[in-house]
């Protein structure tokens, strides 16, 4: 409850996809077929953008509200269990729950084998309602857009429908199924003008422009102009770049070793997110975003630090740099 006089902080609205997600690796080079592999690691858990951006916020203890479904199977079950203290339990569709096998390569890359399941009958209802719900300032992110094929067609209406309320909107579209299509283009560029926030990686970025050597400052001049907001891009090992004062500005990230790197988009994200509902200013909360994925891909099983220690860390990180330059 807030403290009288003062105005609750906004709510975190996340949805999208969840699947469970089966980790192998590494792999090199890709296996001839007909032929067996042996791997070394194996990992079974939680995965979908939603599911890694709710965990990381319940990592960090940020409430959400989410909007997510499940299939009707043992899968489902389990990933409902394992997401129970991280905010709203799904819906249950009469379908298999999705499943993604993700396959890790020895220089930290990683190929991604998906069956959409439920997700291929999940529908924007719930999404439309819970927009109908929240309050001015409250914050929307949608993630995993592509893997939600009745999602596509009428989210931007949707988005639209949410700033008109006063809210603000996010949006990670991932990877199309397709590939980066002229229609697919079109698709993304039809919501952009009701995007608060866009959170494309920099491949992503370079597929959505048509460009596959765009630098990063060339990404944000062009998608700023499509977006109603501001964009980050996310670099990797490099950080996010992000635009202030004019001019693009880097956020980089610490080194704090190399894991495990599945999730770390999303664990920005939810970074980001925590920081804006804090009213955190624009380089600040890109900077805190950035650092909680670095955390969070440096260890396996992953571990996510609570909001205030990543705040002091990366406080002293910017203590640090500034101490050296």
């Amino acid at each position: 409850m807030a403290a009288e006089g003062v105005a609750p902080a906004p709510r975190l609205i996340v949805a999208g996809n969840a699947s469970v997600d089966l980790l192998l690796g590494p792999l090199a080079p890709w296996p001839t077929p007909g032929t067996e592999t042996v791997v070394e690691r194996i990992a079974w858990r939680v995965g979908g953008a939603l599911g890694n951006t709710a965990l990381a916020l319940a990592g960090l203890g940020i409430p959400a509200s989410l909007v997510w479904d499940v299939g009707d199977d043992a899968m489902g079950a389990w990933l409902a269990e394992a997401l129970a203290d991280a905010g709203d339990p799904p819906r249950v569709l009469a379908a298999p729950t999705s499943v993604t096998v993700a396959l890790t390569h020895p220089d930290g890359e990683r190929t991604f084998v998906s069956h959409l399941g439920h997700l291929a009958t999940s529908d924007l209802v719930a999404l439309s309602a819970a927009i109908d719900r929240a309050v001015p300032g409250d914050l929307v992110l949608v993630g995993g857009l592509f893997l939600l094929p009745r999602w596509r067609e009428g989210l931007p209406a949707l988005l639209a429908h949410a700033r008109r309320r006063g809210l603000v909107t996010a949006l990670d579209t991932g990877w199309p199924n397709e590939g980066w299509t002229d229609p697919v283009r079109a698709e993304v560029r039809a919501a952009l003008p009701h995007v608060d926030l866009f959170l494309p990686n920099l491949e992503e970025a370079r597929g959505l422009l048509g460009v596959a050597d765009a630098s990063p400052a060339f990404a944000l001049e062009h998608l700023t102009a499509l977006v109603a907001g501001r964009v980050a891009i996310k670099l990797g090992p490099d950080g996010a770049a992000y635009a202030h004062g004019g001019r693009t500005a880097v956020a980089p990230a610490p080194d704090l070793g190399v894991a495990d790197t599945v999730g770390a988009g999303d664990t920005f994200n939810a970074g980001l997110l925590a920081a804006l509902r804090e009213n955190l200013v624009w380089p600040e909360a890109v900077g805190i975003a950035v650092t909680a994925a670095s955390h969070a891909i440096a260890r396996s099983p992953r571990r996510y630090p609570r909001w205030a220690q990543l705040r002091a860390d990366h406080a002293a990180r910017r203590l640090e740099g500034a101490a050296t330059r």
